[in-house]
């Protein structure tokens, strides 16, 4: 089945395009189609993740928060700021040597003084999420200082056993 436009992504996820391939010429929206052609489920959580990482990475090639050995330029400017290698909140899995997850809720975190000239990328301009479900996308944006692989488990489970993580997580730390 070919696809030229995305406005049916809704209906192209579900059940009854299981074992449909799909195809298109547009070029823009290669990646959610090959995204659509990923028939099992967490593999295609996978693809899409990678994907939207890209999105980000591609969008901000520059660097944004003007490092110099180790420190943003926030950091620098307040001498009584002690973080490290970007990370300007608090976050429990920070080394010594930047952030070891590619988490994309993170990656939308903008700081008000790296950004005041440059339009920021907003959730909802990554493209290929859409080819997740809505609950999905809803965890997806609300997972926050966790690693790439919890970030996938927690979507491939589900928004119930997700809920109960979450509180899990608040009275472990």
């Amino acid at each position: 089945m070919k696809i030229n436009s995305t406005k049916l992504l809704f209906l192209y996820r579900s059940i009854l395009f299981k074992k449909i391939k799909f195809t298109t010429n547009n070029k823009k929206i290669e990646n959610i189609v090959n995204a659509l052609n990923i028939k099992e489920k967490k593999e295609r959580i996978k693809y899409v993740y990678k994907e939207g990482i890209k999105v980000v990475n591609n969008y901000y090639s520059k660097d944004l928060c003007k490092f110099k050995n180790g420190r943003c330029i926030v950091q620098r400017n307040n001498p009584n700021n002690k973080h490290v290698n970007g990370c300007c909140i608090i976050c429990p899995i920070v080394t010594n040597k930047g952030c070891p997850s590619e988490n994309l809720s993170c990656k939308l975190i903008y700081c008000k003084t790296a950004l005041q000239n440059m339009k920021t990328l907003k959730f909802n301009d990554i493209k290929i999420l859409k080819c997740l479900p809505i609950t999905s996308r809803l965890i997806l944006r609300a997972d926050f200082f966790l690693t790439k692989e919890e970030i996938i488990d927690d979507i491939d489970k589900g928004i119930l056993i997700w809920i109960f993580r979450v509180i899990k997580r608040k009275i472990k730390n």
